[in-house]
């Protein structure tokens, strides 16, 4: 007698669907809420500090101020910890990525509430209507207008002022373009925790992610340094995808390439640098992801792999491509002559960078030289990280972009150092310097973290085999370590916020040289209705008149 297999229920086909359709239903709503909670938090510490009545051009009124902005930051701490540990019991799954991304929304915070007070009483942004600042006010000006925009320059960030102010400044980006900086300094740390949450698990993704933003963060121009801290993860992002591509199947890894270009195409246009720096690692990183494929797993393996890379080069082009095009154009005609401090520092040092405002760097001989033939114990401590993450995980996604992105900017600023004085041109080459430490602080979390979980394996596997259980595990080791976590990095985010806050703190160029000196010409200089601001020095300012706005070119006329 023959038996036969049943036939497979089609009902538990559905049930099978359904669960996976509810799996990411679940997976949405809490990456939702840590979003939420991060956006949250940075804007309530924001709002608090507004609370606070100093005279930021008084030293005593600028300590008060910090220290009401860390009073603030202690109180949401301990009310994120106790959100925590209730949480803890009735929602385990949802507790540590709330606390995480609450801490990573207090992390800019700080920054982006010392911003709002180093500007109270002045309707102006750090420079007032100078230099780069200025440039956006008159582009913002030219979007509403209909006039159009340099080639170059990244349309992005004209168009959201622009927007911003129609919708809620009566049209006047030079009334908005205050608080949206302090809007993109507040979200910094927030958009930087969720892009590394696509890689990482959350306490690291705070950890790694946000701590390597904190050397980046600017006051003055916030808007690129975002770029960075997202784009690399991203990039990181699609490398896996593609790796992936036969796992997820041909529509979904197409899907997820296409929105991982869509958000690209979104960062090119607000600020397409990160992007210069990175392309030559990132083509060769591509390329070596692609060839392994087909090296291991074959042509249709490759065929799948290309499927996401190509969804998403397609739609990148699609948004970005006429502005890459123009780009491009003008890449050829233009020069870049500023010569500044960093350009006459060791081209080979890029553990610190002080842009036009070396303050007494200069008189000191900077960099100072380091402890081991003169290379100070910060560089060599990432460079050791680097190695160790290399050596654990030189082959996981995040590593091989990181390392390609590294690679990249060390390569081409040394390109156009070593042609610096043939061609007299500078190409903004020191602003790698910002890239190779954000990736080398990265590196170097890294390396903790795929050290920690290789312990972590090894401690398992001799409990299994000694037959010992898993008291590390238990719940109340978990809550304080997550505690413990939370707290350290608080308050290390904490301190970076308020140092770097304390350095844009208004200062008199005539005693202190420095960053400082741009947000004390925002205190005495006329605002545009002939008013001084608020604490002016002896309620005396100078006189300004706004630039005339150009007319719109219109057709035939």
């Amino acid at each position: 007698m023959t038996v036969t297999a049943p036939t497979p229920v089609p009902v538990a086909d559905g049930r099978a669907q359904r669960g996976h359709s509810g799996r990411l239903r679940s997976a949405f709503l809490f990456t939702l809420a840590e979003a939420g909670v991060s956006v949250f938090a940075a804007l309530l510490l924001t709002w608090m500090s507004r609370r606070l009545h100093v005279n930021p051009m008084n030293r005593i009124g600028q300590v008060s101020g910090l220290a009401g902005v860390q009073l603030r930051l202690l109180v949401l701490l301990t009310a994120t910890v106790a959100l925590y540990l209730v949480l803890s019991r009735l929602l385990p799954r949802a507790a540590v990525r709330i606390g995480a991304a609450a801490v990573a929304g207090l992390a800019t915070g700080v920054t982006a509430s010392g911003s709002v007070i180093s500007l109270r009483g002045t309707i102006w942004p750090i420079n007032g209507f100078g230099g780069d600042i200025g440039n956006l006010q008159t582009w913002a000006y030219n979007v509403i207008d209909g006039v159009p925009l340099p080639e170059e320059y990244p349309p992005g960030f004209p168009h959201v002022l622009a927007w911003i102010a129609q919708l809620v400044f009566d049209g006047d980006p030079t009334k908005a373009v205050k608080w949206v900086m302090a809007g993109f300094l507040a979200i910094t740390g927030p958009v930087a925790y969720l892009a590394w949450r696509m890689l990482l698990p959350p306490l690291w993704a705070l950890g790694v992610g946000v701590t390597a933003t904190l050397p980046l963060v600017d006051p003055y121009k916030p808007y690129s340094a975002l770029v960075l801290v997202v784009v690399i993860p991203v990039f990181a992002k699609l490398v896996q995808v593609v790796q992936d591509a036969y796992k997820l199947g041909r529509g979904r890894a197409s899907l997820i390439g296409a929105g991982l270009g869509l958000l690209l195409a979104g960062l090119f246009l607000l600020y397409a640098g990160w992007f210069v720096w990175s392309a030559v690692g990132v083509v060769v990183l591509f390329l070596f992801v692609l060839g392994s494929i087909a090296r291991k797993r074959g042509l249709r393996a490759l065929g799948e792999a290309v499927l996401p890379l190509a969804a998403s080069v397609a739609v990148f082009l699609a948004l970005a491509g006429p502005y890459m095009v123009r780009l491009l154009g003008a890449s050829g005609s233009t020069k870049d002559t500023y010569f500044y401090f960093d350009t006459w520092i060791d081209p080979a040092y890029w553990a610190m960078w002080s842009a036009s405002m070396p303050t007494k760097l200069q008189e000191s001989g900077w960099p100072l030289p380091g402890e081991l033939g003169g290379v100070g114990i910060v560089p060599i401590l990432l460079i050791t990280g680097m190695a160790v993450a290399f050596g654990l995980a030189l082959r996981k996604p995040v590593v091989l972009t990181l390392a390609a992105c590294t690679g990249s900017a060390f390569l081409l600023r040394y390109w156009y150092a070593s042609h610096m004085y043939q061609d007299q041109v500078v190409q903004l080459y020191p602003r790698t310097s910002m890239q190779i430490m954000y990736c080398m602080i990265a590196l170097t979390g890294l390396a903790l973290y795929y050290s920690v979980d290789r312990i972590r394996s090894w401690v398992r596997t001799t409990e299994v085999l000694s037959g010992i259980t898993g008291r590390i595990d238990a719940p109340a080791g978990r809550r304080t370590v997550v505690i413990g976590a939370l707290c350290g990095l608080a308050l290390l985010f904490g301190s970076a916020g308020s140092a770097t806050s304390d350095a844009f703190m208004p200062k008199n160029p005539e005693k202190h040289r420095g960053l400082g000196e741009l947000t004390w010409y925002s205190h005495t200089v006329q605002q545009p209705d002939g008013s001084c601001p608020k604490y002016a020095p002896g309620g005396v300012c100078t006189p300004f008149e706004m630039p005339k706005r150009p007319m719109p070119q219109r057709p035939g006329g």
